[in-house]
């Protein structure tokens, strides 16, 4: 393994946009006097709450790259690596991308022709395979990708992104 990253979707700030949920599920459960379906509604909402909390919690991008190419899972989404052999790869280079504005955002992300694994950031290994896909592994270590690449001799990679 030349290159293996991991990244996280929960940063240190990310519990204070989860509490007013957690607060909101919390007094709905508490007030006294509610009607009987109030119960219902504050339980699916706990529970709602909870699992997009764990999802947050265990979400995260990993990427690797060897000398037959790169392997990447958006875990827990996809349990099981996909791969990329660099045979399949027309170019592949490190480039600035803009995560809402291109994907509309985080996470597996574009279509089937042009698809993103993002977590955070606005640099990613853009690979460009043969038959025309695109594929967009989001990177918080861009330096150490494009090194990684030399090393590989991974084709056209300094060349221009093709449009």
């Amino acid at each position: 393994m030349l290159f293996q990253e991991s990244q996280v979707f929960i940063r240190r700030w990310w519990p204070l946009l989860l509490a007013p949920a957690v607060v909101i599920v919390a007094l709905v459960w508490l007030v006294p006097a509610k009607p009987f379906h109030a119960d219902w509604t504050a339980a699916i909402a706990g529970v709602v709450v909870a699992l997009s909390i764990g999802l947050l919690l265990t979400l995260r991008l990993e990427t690797r790259l060897d000398a037959a190419g790169a392997h990447y899972r958006l875990f827990p989404l996809q349990p099981s690596w996909r791969f990329r052999p660099w045979s399949d790869v027309a170019q592949a280079y490190v480039r600035a991308y803009d995560p809402l504005g291109e994907y509309r955002g985080w996470g597996l992300k574009g279509s089937r022709s042009n698809r993103a694994y993002n977590i955070s950031g606005d640099q990613g290994l853009q690979l460009v395979l043969r038959n025309g896909n695109r594929l967009l592994l989001g990177t918080q270590r861009p330096a150490e990708i494009t090194q990684v690449l030399t090393q590989l001799g991974v084709p056209d990679q300094s060349t221009a992104p093709v449009s």
